[in-house]
């Protein structure tokens, strides 16, 4: 670049060379058919706009592909059956609710979900700096189960209804600028070169996903739950899946916010407001596959470039979004108070998950650990006796004994068990024992 030649008069001279030195090439079927990649990404950033907050308002200034499916999730969510409202189908559409969370376990009742709803999916695949919190290491022994525990204290009740704590994250909430950036110099490119053609469809899709994602970060997200019968002994109980157990304490209709909340999205204006989102959309796409492939080079260029870097912004938002939603969620919930522990053994997990259900209740620790690890052999029978007596004596400190009728290589395991709980007995006492 010579150097008294500014970048932007370097490059736009440099497309037009290439302009004259491949006359055929014609980047406008590849700006055409860009438009229509990324759907799901799309959508699934449009999804996490409301859990911004106010400052949700400012993204999604940027031309985007995949607005298309942002188009028919909206036209979906009007034309699904009249037997639910459109904040329902709304949430639904835009995966802000309706997957199926692990396993739960009430100890007091002794009730058994197979499956639970959103709340809890979210609590079992987030990551847990998400919450506020850094995982505490427990037990040395290395074994091929490694399990994360999370004890969650309910010390504030959880609103719901209109009532309902506003969701807040912060988390990544600076990439969209990024998207932005790039879109707005595509236009100053588009405007040097006086393509005004380019210019005008990359602001219009600008201004399209801008409005749509305003209107999105405006609405409010709410919890509905169940209301427990009169008298309901308290809620406790655990979520349970394969690599992590999450421990609910606290009143029953606060853990059932987690275990059985639906979450609705509302926005002013409701159906018509989508209807309206959807018409811009399809109105962005109509547009720019009809007048982008008229464009200059160097206009095609800018539109592909702009629809690269935003699109690249949407599936990293859309890989993080379960981070985003359980770092906000958390807030909903009424910021509970909430310990992790990252266990090197299953045994480990098994036995502070029986000391958080069983230590302050009547709750049998056998029946808390036979649904983590088999208690059937003598060794985890044992195992179980052990804590069961620790437990009931409440001991300061972790008592344990061999079993005489055991043969070596079950003493070797039961040895071997004892040291797994061991550590989980001395971290529990030294974080909940004075409680």
């Amino acid at each position: 670049m010579p150097p008294n030649q500014s970048p932007l008069n370097f490059f736009t001279s440099t497309s037009a060379y290439s302009r004259l030195s491949w006359p055929h090439y014609d980047l406008g079927f590849a700006s055409g058919i860009a438009i229509f990649f990324g759907g799901e990404a799309a959508v699934s950033t449009l999804a996490l706009q409301p859990l911004y907050g106010r400052t949700g308002i400012w993204h999604g200034w940027y031309n985007t592909p995949g607005c298309h499916t942002i188009a028919w999730e909206m036209v979906r969510t009007l034309l699904r059956g009249p037997f639910s409202s459109y904040s329902e189908r709304l949430t639904l559409s835009l995966g802000l609710d309706g997957k199926k969370g692990p396993k739960y376990i009430a100890s007091h009742s002794g009730t058994v979900m197979q499956h639970t709803r959103h709340l809890a999916y979210v609590l079992d695949k987030s990551d847990c700096r998400s919450m506020g919190c850094e995982p505490v290491d427990v037990g040395q022994r290395h074994s091929p189960t490694p399990m994360q525990l999370i004890i969650m204290d309910f010390k504030n009740t959880v609103l719901t209804g209109d009532d309902t704590l506003p969701p807040r994250s912060s988390r990544y909430s600076s990439l969209p600028i990024i998207a932005s950036i790039a879109s707005i110099g595509a236009c100053a490119t588009c405007a040097h070169v006086e393509d005004w053609s380019s210019f005008v469809m990359i602001l219009l899709g600008m201004i399209s996903s801008g409005i749509t994602s305003f209107i999105m970060s405006t609405g409010s997200v709410t919890l509905e739950r169940l209301q427990p019968a009169d008298g309901v002994p308290p809620g406790d109980g655990m979520l349970l899946s394969d690599n992590r157990i999450v421990i609910l304490r606290g009143n029953e209709e606060d853990v059932n916010a987690v275990t059985k909340g639906k979450l609705r999205l509302k926005i002013k204006g409701g159906g018509y407001t989508l209807l309206f989102c959807a018409s811009i959309a399809l109105l962005q796409v109509t547009l720019q596959l009809i007048y982008m492939p008229s464009g200059s080079p160097t206009g095609q260029l800018m539109f592909l470039l702009s629809l690269l870097v935003s699109g690249g912004c949407n599936l990293y938002l859309s890989a993080k979004e379960d981070d985003v939603q359980s770092s906000a969620l958390i807030t909903l919930l009424n910021t509970p108070e909430v310990k992790t522990y990252q266990t090197n053994s299953r045994t480990t997990a098994a036995v502070l998950a029986c000391l958080a259900l069983c230590w302050k209740s009547s709750m049998p620790a056998t029946q808390v650990l036979q649904q983590i690890v088999p208690i059937g052999p003598r060794p985890w029978e044992a195992l179980s006796e052990i804590l069961v007596e620790n437990i009931t004596s409440r001991s300061e400190g972790f008592r344990y004994w061999l079993r005489n009728d055991l043969s070596d290589q079950e003493k070797q395991l039961l040895t071997e068990l004892i040291g797994d709980a061991h550590a989980a007995y001395d971290q529990y006492i030294q974080d909940y024992g004075g409680r």
